[in-house]
Order: structure tokens, then sequence, then C-alpha cells
């Protein structure tokens, strides 16, 4: 067992340091800066005079997810063989890449409440593309909170601790700073409490950040029914931003991720274009395979099922009389 498997099993996070070098950091950091300032653009374009909101996280914290014709997609960092092989000793059987995305706090950010990403086992692959330090918002952790006790042995088991719960451990414990340095990259359960901490700086503060999900066959629904989904979320957005209701947009958003656990891949509505695929390396594409790929022989892999499918469809119908319940309750 690797000395990072060891400390990540009994810590809930591991730091890697120096592993990338700084020329591919400074390069992503120039593709990154291009797409985040078109993002915010469009993201502000979608709200009606008065209704403007800080950012489409928290206040002041953004997430968007990356594209797949980028030179991030292409250099397959999230399959770097140091950190491809803490995951296989990690995830008791398959696993794959969920969301292939960033996290970015902005100047005026704030501590956020003490939380779990979720009470399942997963991991998020971070790395910065500045340095992040507690004058701009490096991540408090609470190392072996994803454990339900310092003295229980690590398991990839759901915990069904609440909100509550999670902020009274807390309370009682004292957090650590995961300050990081350009190269470096860091893994965390995300069932470890930690929390988003105020940048103070006059900079965007930017993670990379891949979410690995552990999954249990080669099966999902066909892509015509997510498709579906998708265009339904993009539909809820169109309505839910506009007016400005954070309870919307925090439905529509909620169910769009929903459509992307469904599809083991937020690469549906992203396909990865063959001048990429044809770069990236065996373990990369396993961590990918629930990806929509131009190369059909890639997209073979998967079996699209109908069971699957129905399921989905009628997920996506109930989603529906729900959003337009919620749009409702206010008129």
């Amino acid at each position: 067992m690797s000395n990072a498997t060891t400390f990540f099993k009994k810590f809930g996070y591991f730091h890697g340091c120096a592993r990338f070098p700084m020329e591919q950091i400074n390069e992503f950091k120039q593709e990154f800066d291009v797409l985040f300032e078109n993002k915010r653009r469009r993201f502000y374009a979608k709200f009606k005079e008065g209704n403007l909101l800080e950012a489409n996280h928290d206040k002041n914290r953004w997430n968007m997810l990356l594209p797949s014709d980028s030179l991030m997609m292409k250099s397959a960092f999230f399959a770097d063989n140091e950190i491809f092989d803490t995951l296989k000793s990690l995830f008791t059987k398959d696993f794959a890449l969920v969301f292939f995305s960033s996290d970015i706090s902005s100047p005026g950010s704030t501590f956020q409440s003490c939380h779990q990403d979720t009470n399942d086992f997963a991991i998020a692959l971070n790395l910065p593309l500045v340095k992040a330090d507690e004058v701009n918002g490096a991540t408090h952790i609470f190392p072996e909170t994803h454990r339900i006790s310092a003295e229980a042995p690590f398991t990839t088991e759901s915990n069904k601790f609440s909100d509550d719960q999670v902020i009274e451990r807390a309370n009682l414990l004292t957090p650590v700073s995961l300050d990081v340095e350009l190269g470096d990259y860091t893994l965390r359960d995300l069932r470890l409490i930690h929390r988003g901490t105020p940048n103070n700086s006059r900079e965007h503060r930017p993670y990379l950040s891949a979410i690995f999900l552990p999954t249990h066959s080669n099966q999902a629904p066909d892509f015509k029914t997510i498709k579906y989904g998708l265009d339904t979320f993009n539909e809820f957005k169109k309505q839910a931003f506009p007016s400005g209701r954070t309870d919307l947009i925090d439905y529509a958003n909620t169910f769009g991720r929903l459509i992307m656990l469904n599809s083991s891949s937020d690469r549906i509505q992203r396909p990865i274009p063959q001048a990429i695929s044809d770069h990236l390396p065996e373990d990369a594409l396993y961590c990918l395979r629930f990806a929509h790929f131009e190369d059909e022989k890639l997209n073979q892999r998967i079996d699209r099922t109908a069971s699957l499918s129905e399921k989905l469809r009628e997920d996506i119908e109930c989603a529906k009389r729900e959003f337009n319940k919620l749009k409702n309750s206010n008129i």
C-alpha cells in the first residue's frame, strides 16, 4: 500500500507536492482565464436588471465545467500515474471521472458553513492554478472526519450525518488550512468535513476539479434519454435565472447534476472530439468511458439499457412536475 493511500485512508485527504511542471500549469491558467471570463459574461447576461446574483455557486464562488476540446482534457492530468494508482487502491470496485470541472473563489467570498460534499464515498482531485493560502481562500479541512469517528476504520460505506451533526463534529475540532503551491495536487474524500474560506486578495483563486465516483457496472441510460434530461435542464435554467429566484436556480442546478450522475459523466453534453481522444492514454479513457465520444468505437464500451433509460425518463417527468409546482408557489 502506497504512502498516499495509507495517508488518505487515515486522514481523508492527500497533498501531493510539486507533481506537475510550472510550464504546464501556466498553460492551463492561460486557457482557463479566457474560459472563465466568457463564463461570467454569459452568466450575467441571463439576469434581468435588478436580479443579478454575484456568482453561480455561493457568495462570490463559482464552479465551471471544463470543455472537452481543451488542453486540460488533452493533458490527461487526472490520470497521471501517481494519481491513478492511488485512485485504484482506494476504490474497491470500478470508478469513473463523472465531473471534469473547476472551483473558483473570487474576491469577496466569505466562510462557508462546515459541510460534507456528500454522505457517499467519492474522491475530488484538485489542481490549483494559483498558490492558495489563508489570504486568497485555501480550503479548510477537518482531518479524519470522513470516518464516522477517529477510532473507526476506513470504509467506502455511506454515512448518515445530518447537516447539524456535521457542524457539531466540526465545532469540536480545529481545521487545517490546505495551503497549496503551483504544481501541487490534492485528493479529498467527499465525505470529509471542510469549508471554503474568504478570498481577501484581489485575484480569483481557481482550482481544476475532477470528481471520481464508484461505478458498479458498465451500464447507463441511452444518449437519447440523457439528451432529453439535458434539454429539460436547459429549459429549467431559461426560466430560473431571469427570475432571480435562488430556489428555482438551485432546483435547476441540482437537476442538472442528477442527470450527469445518472449518466456517470458530464461529457454527455460535451462530446470528446476524436482529435482529443486519440491522444488520451488508456487510464484516461478508462476514467472517461461513460462519456460521449466522437469516436464511435469508444462509445460501444458501455451498455445503454432500456431499463435504465425508462427509469431516468420517469425521474425527468417527475422533476418537471416538481419544478412547475415550485415555480407557481410564489405567484
